[in-house]
């Protein structure tokens, strides 16, 4: 007998139907698309999303809300919706569905739990978290190859199909346990969301820096290749990535940091919003390097 390579395996196509085209959904959609999979209608909520669909997803149905329940008919339903939404759309997806269907839904802070609506007909119930920052842009779906999903299910089967569907899509599933999807959720949203505040906060300072305030985009260029570079190094080493004055443990540099961030457009005496949140990273950061002397001197100001 002959052995089988990955390549010759045939993995079973599923009929898709994607309840909301917004920026995830629409990704999910085309990514499902290149697999192999037939997208039998996505639900498109406004204009902009409808726009969105017909543009990435040629050829696939559009709808608006009245259509979920012909969407909801395929044999694999994606709920893309936000996460306020999402248990109005699984109530009514739940007077659709039927026993042997697949209902995933994407939301990140949420499991298995809020599909019991669903569960309850048969289906099978999934959430399936693509770890990632959708921009609403065609290279959204190049970004999910290679991509780590956050994964709950409440069975084996869910576990086996959710590991298919991911690989399917080129992505890496990571098992979520229910109780934990929340923490899970804010971590991703510590690490990426409050991460753009930072990164702006340090193109504002640049700003200043490079001329009276206005945006410059030469700030972005100098922060293009050193943000991306400490990002991998605290993946990969975490603290131990960590360079810097405070990694030195240098206090002088850092209060002469303060002290040039305080002038910065607030009237004297008064320490500016840049200066401030500076002031907040430099503790958080002299606490978790062991910087005693950086610490110290930003308690005694």
């Amino acid at each position: 007998m002959n052995a089988t390579t990955p390549a010759d395996r045939q993995e079973p196509r599923l009929a898709v139907g994607v309840i909301s085209a917004g920026a995830v959904g629409t990704a999910v959609a085309e990514s499902l698309l290149r697999a192999g999979h037939h997208v039998h209608g996505v639900v498109a909520r406004s204009e902009r999303s409808r726009e969105r669909a017909r543009t990435r997803l040629p050829g696939v149905p559009v709808h608006d809300d009245a259509g979920i329940a012909d969407v909801a008919q395929a044999a694999l339903v994606v709920l893309a919706v936000p996460d306020p939404e999402l248990p109005e759309v699984v109530t009514m997806v739940a007077d659709v569905v039927r026993s042997g269907q697949i209902v995933v839904h994407t939301a990140g802070a949420l499991g298995c739990e809020v599909l019991q609506p669903v569960t309850g007909t048969g289906a099978l119930p999934l959430a399936l978290h693509p770890a990632m920052t959708f921009r609403g842009r065609p290279e959204d779906v190049d970004n999910l190859v290679g991509c780590a999903w956050g994964v709950t299910t409440d069975s084996e089967t869910g576990t086996a199909v959710a590991d298919l569907l991911v690989a399917t899509m080129g992505g890496i599933p990571v098992p979520i346990a229910e109780e934990q999807r929340t923490v899970y959720h804010a971590a991703m949203a510590h690490g990426a969301n409050h991460l753009v505040t930072q990164v702006v906060e340090s193109l504002r300072m640049l700003d200043h820096a490079l001329g009276d305030g206005i945006e410059d985009p030469r700030s972005s260029l100098l922060l293009r290749r050193i943000i991306p570079a400490a990002v991998d190094g605290a993946l990969e080493s975490r603290m131990a990535a960590l360079t810097g004055p405070t990694a030195r443990d240098d206090a002088a540099t850092v209060l002469r940091h303060l002290a040039a961030l305080s002038r910065t457009g607030t009237p004297a005496g008064v320490e500016s919003d840049l200066a401030a949140s500076y002031r907040q990273d430099a503790e958080r950061t002299a606490r978790a390097a062991g910087s005693l002397n950086v610490e110290r001197a930003l308690d005694q100001t």
